[in-house]
């Protein structure tokens, strides 16, 4: 169980409002608060997980409550995934509610971090975030500079890249973005696009895949970037097949364009934020009510998993690697 009760007062009546603020009318709770995605059942027709070991990565996004909510999630994570833990953990934004954290000793590291992410299945585990809405409403060089503090938590920059090796051989670069810049154009978005490009055409990884916190279509309440979109997928196109992000609390796959899918794994936090979304005729799979993304990426493919709040998996697609046909 989570404390907070070491929290000063100040501090406890800054949440309490902004919660309050939040619950009425901000991007924590839009209801109705429920669908029927927990009592789904794993569709029976989903194609097998191919046979060769793989890189595995879990995607979370919008989970920094520190409430029970995300620590039901963390449990559900660590129960579904025990026989096939992930390798690494990518983070889409909002890493912290309501308005980020202030310094690299706010309480708020402990209480959405390290306290939840916490025993055997979380233990060496390392997160590599981008920052969210929420996140940059605070002290965003503090999240940079906690990469010194935790080697848990691995961000060195704004954006930034880095590279995974595959079992059987290869290479898997991620990609991480900083989509608040973008979404405000001018001379840093500029910046951020030409070193995106500067990535992408020096990459000769097996696969590529980008991660940001706003998402460039979506069925949920907050609309898609259409800046997100205008800056990135031109410059994506048959380079990037896979682009992750949050900022909507739900648990989507969709097409983009056509060789570019957009994963939104916003369900970190649980029930906080289960409003109902649009049925789009570019969705695979869309819900809500809390969930998570689990990527397995191996020389021949890439499988692309959404699982709700309870460890049901709802959804896989396979890619075929570039040249696999």
């Amino acid at each position: 169980m989570n404390s907070i009760s070491w929290i000063g007062p100040a501090r406890r009546a800054t949440l309490l409002v902004s919660s309050l603020f939040l619950a009425l009318g901000g991007c924590l709770s839009f209801g109705p608060r429920f669908d029927d995605s927990l009592t789904a059942r794993t569709p029976p027709d989903l194609p097998p997980l191919p046979s060769e070991e793989a890189l595995r990565v879990l995607v979370l996004g919008d989970f920094g409550t520190g409430d029970g909510g995300q620590l039901e999630i963390a449990n559900s994570i660590a129960r579904t995934n025990r026989s096939n833990p992930p390798h690494l953990v990518l983070t889409v934004g909002d890493n912290f509610y309501p308005d980020g954290v202030r310094s690299v000793s706010d309480p708020l590291w402990h209480r959405a971090f390290e306290a939840v992410y916490t025993g055997e299945f979380w233990e060496g585990l390392a997160f590599f975030p981008v920052l969210g809405n929420h996140d940059v409403a605070g002290d965003e060089r503090a999240q940079i500079r906690y990469s010194e503090v935790s080697p848990r938590w691995v961000m060195p920059g704004n954006y930034f890249t880095f590279q995974r090796s595959l079992p059987a051989g290869g290479t898997v670069r991620f990609v991480a973005l900083d989509t608040n810049i973008l979404n405000r154009k001018g001379r840093r978005a500029m910046a951020q696009a030409s070193w995106v490009d500067s990535i992408l055409s020096g990459s000769d990884d097996q696969w590529v895949v980008a991660y940001g916190h706003h998402p460039m279509v979506t069925g949920g309440r907050h609309d898609p970037s259409q800046e997100v979109r205008e800056y990135l997928a031109p410059r994506f196109r048959g380079r990037v097949p896979l682009y992750l992000s949050g900022h909507n609390h739900s648990t989507e796959l969709l097409t983009v364009s056509e060789d570019l899918l957009q994963a939104v794994c916003g369900g970190g936090a649980g029930l906080d934020n289960a409003y109902r979304i649009d049925s789009l005729p570019e969705a695979f799979m869309a819900f809500t009510n809390g969930g998570w993304c689990f990527l397995h990426f191996s020389a021949g493919s890439l499988a692309i998993e959404l699982y709700n709040r309870v460890g049901t998996l709802r959804f896989r697609h396979l890619l075929s690697a570039p040249g696999e046909g």
